[in-house]
């Protein structure tokens, strides 16, 4: 019995609450705000989002190709950020030999307690800013291929794992696909969501191309690799927690 399994949805800036008819043991979500008289059966929009999660689900053998484009894609967009991190090592590797040579030269004498305290002081905090900055930067194919993986195999059943999962399977799956909630359109009646995880968004659109695409021509990555813009791609921000 699911009283409140839409944690996010709205209608316009206001969410909506869960409530149940005990009488007819049936659940609803309505408005909050007076006189606007949003009240819709919980049925009926849990089977909308149902069917708006379908356009999700990934037909198994399209799942290679679709794994391939995102890597191809990945690894394009992200050459800039692999080349800041190469050159932040090489920083890093000069700031540390100089750290090194300050610490050596007040050992035996050569400079100073204050010099050597300004100096080592300055090169601390440059290290840290150099750290931070390749911490920001580095990238682990590891972890993509992985949470790649995890969206793959999710979406070849997303509406049979969100109808079978309890409340708490329900939301993780509604927030890892929709992270910014969803809603309700009163003048048409329909659930809708202004952002959908990157990985998921571009499987409709491969998918469709696929189908397309007639048996025996040549399949290119790079062929479908503008479904994956960086815009979209969002590799970082993606957990799988279901």
């Amino acid at each position: 019995m699911l009283l409140f399994v839409f944690n996010k949805l709205q209608h316009g800036s206001v969410a909506l609450t869960g409530y149940q008819v005990k009488k007819k043991g049936l659940f609803y979500y309505k408005c909050p705000t007076k006189g606007c008289g949003c009240n819709k059966s919980a049925n009926k929009l849990h089977n909308q989002f149902e069917a708006e999660l379908g356009s999700y689900e990934l037909d198994p053998q399209y799942r290679d190709i679709i794994k391939e484009v995102m890597l191809y894609t990945y690894d394009n967009i992200t050459q800039e950020i692999r080349d800041n991190e190469s050159q932040i090592k090489k920083e890093l590797k000069k700031l540390e030999s100089k750290i090194d040579t300050i610490e050596e030269r007040y050992a035996i004498g050569e400079i100073d307690k204050t010099i050597y305290r300004k100096f080592i002081s300055k090169f601390n905090i440059e290290k840290v800013d150099l750290e931070s900055n390749l911490l920001n930067s580095t990238i682990s194919s590891s972890n993509l291929q992985k949470a790649i993986n995890s969206a793959l195999d999710m979406s070849t059943n997303l509406t049979d794992t969100w109808t079978c999962g309890d409340l708490g399977q329900k939301k993780k799956i509604q927030n890892l696909v929709f992270p910014s909630g969803l809603g309700y359109d009163k003048s048409n009646g329909k659930v809708r969501t202004t952002r959908v995880n990157s990985i998921f968004s571009c499987i409709p659109d491969i998918s469709r191309e696929l189908r397309e695409t007639k048996n025996g021509e040549p399949v290119k990555n790079n062929q479908f690799s503008a479904w994956v813009t960086p815009a979209r791609f969002e590799p970082a921000t993606v957990t799988f927690v279901v």
